[in-house]
């Protein structure tokens, strides 16, 4: 037999290196947290303005856009409609309409829309400059726009080379302009707005 020979070596005690930041090497890593919060912060702020810039176009494209459709639809089927101005309360919620009368110039801050017995009005008043819509239902006043800035020349009734009419005519076109701006919102000044159609009776 081959004798077995065994190794027993005790190992002594074995001190590994410490690894550690030097001041220098900290101060940099602080430097560059800190300019990566700072441009994050700084990103999200700018997308924050940003959003509220286009939320205001937003809202002034949509307003627009449900004025429009709601006042053409009407005109489309509407038996007649008239121009004239409209005599309101002292809190704007009630007025008479007064059609402008045959030989004036049609133009007007009034619209009147009749539609067998029902009647629609939309009117801009001097007063508050707002633009709003009534029916002949009680109660049904809103408001569709606010700050109108033309609010003299809002309606005119014209014939198809838009010359402003001073008589009723057959095929007699309805024009719209209407001017307002948005109210300065979050900071964002306010915002000009231009709406200009034109539509007759189908």
């Amino acid at each position: 037999m081959k004798p077995s020979i065994r190794c027993q070596c005790t190992a002594g005690p074995r001190h590994s290196g410490e690894v550690a930041f030097t001041l220098a090497e900290m101060m940099v890593t602080v430097a560059i947290l800190i300019l990566l919060v700072v441009a994050i912060v700084s990103t999200n702020l700018f997308g924050l303005r940003m959003f509220q810039i286009e939320e205001t176009k937003l809202n002034a494209s949509s307003q627009a856009r449900n004025i429009v459709g709601k006042l053409m639809d009407e005109i489309h089927s509407c038996d007649s409609f008239q121009v004239g101005t409209v005599i309101t309360n002292a809190t704007f919620t009630n007025g008479t309409f007064t059609a402008l009368p045959l030989g004036a110039s049609q133009r007007g801050t009034a619209l009147l829309i009749s539609n067998a017995t029902k009647f629609t009005v939309y009117y801009v008043n001097t007063n508050d400059h707002k633009f709003r819509r009534t029916t002949s239902t009680s109660g049904s006043t809103r408001i569709l726009a606010q700050s109108v800035t033309n609010a003299a020349d809002v309606f005119r009734a014209q014939d198809f080379s838009g010359n402003v009419l001073t008589n009723d005519q057959v095929n007699t076109v309805l024009h719209l302009k209407l001017e307002f701006y948005q109210a300065t919102r979050y900071g964002v000044p306010p915002d000009y707005c231009k709406l200009e159609t034109s539509a007759t009776r189908r």
